[in-house]
């Protein structure tokens, strides 16, 4: 009878030991879950974009002619990029003192508020020559592009924001040059806010 009483006590003292050991897995168990996630325009409704009903006809284009010229420089804008969220800017100085002020307008057409950044600059592979940019200025020649400030870092849907990028034909400059005409490309900077 005696090792009856100690079989049933073994028995007894593992099936304890196997619940603990139940237990304690269950309590220790941790669920991670990790991947990325990517916002899709189509089922999300993330829309953020430069408005290119924004244009030189539309008055988002100021030109500005230099003391003493005969004719006012020019200046466009053509949209492009994957929807719209780059925008180049061509100008074109005859002397100094000239100047043209774009001003762009990013607009929130989506459901999902965003946060903007500064733009990327790059010059504009079409310009007569090849500019060089540092941050949000880039220089051709006498010829100088400058990216303002965003007028606002955070769009909800339908706001806009808008940032001023003027270029300037060297008032010091003593000759025209061969450089006239310049361009930049502009790319917007959003993420979800």
């Amino acid at each position: 009878m005696e090792s009856k009483h100690k079989n049933a006590l073994i028995g007894a003292l593992l099936a304890v030991v196997f619940v603990m050991a139940v237990g304690y897995a269950a309590l220790t168990q941790q669920l991670n879950i990790t991947g990325t996630a990517t916002i899709n325009e189509i089922s999300s409704n993330w829309n953020v974009h430069f408005d290119d009903t924004q244009d030189e006809n539309s008055g988002a284009v100021d030109v500005v002619r230099g003391k003493g010229g005969s004719k006012d420089p020019s200046g466009t804008i053509v949209y492009g990029g994957t929807n719209n969220d780059t925008a180049t800017l061509n100008a074109t100085l005859i002397q100094p003192g000239d100047s043209v002020t774009f001003t762009l307008t990013i607009k929130n057409y989506g459901s999902i508020s965003a946060n903007l950044a500064t733009p990327t600059v790059a010059a504009d592979s079409s310009s007569q020559s090849k500019g060089s940019c540092s941050g949000t200025t880039c220089t051709f020649g006498n010829i100088t592009y400058t990216v303002g400030n965003l007028s606002t870092t955070s769009i909800g849907t339908n706001e806009t924001a808008t940032i001023t990028v003027t270029a300037t034909f060297n008032e010091s400059a003593t000759t025209v040059g061969t450089v006239t005409t310049a361009g930049i490309t502009v790319t917007t900077k959003a993420s979800q806010a």
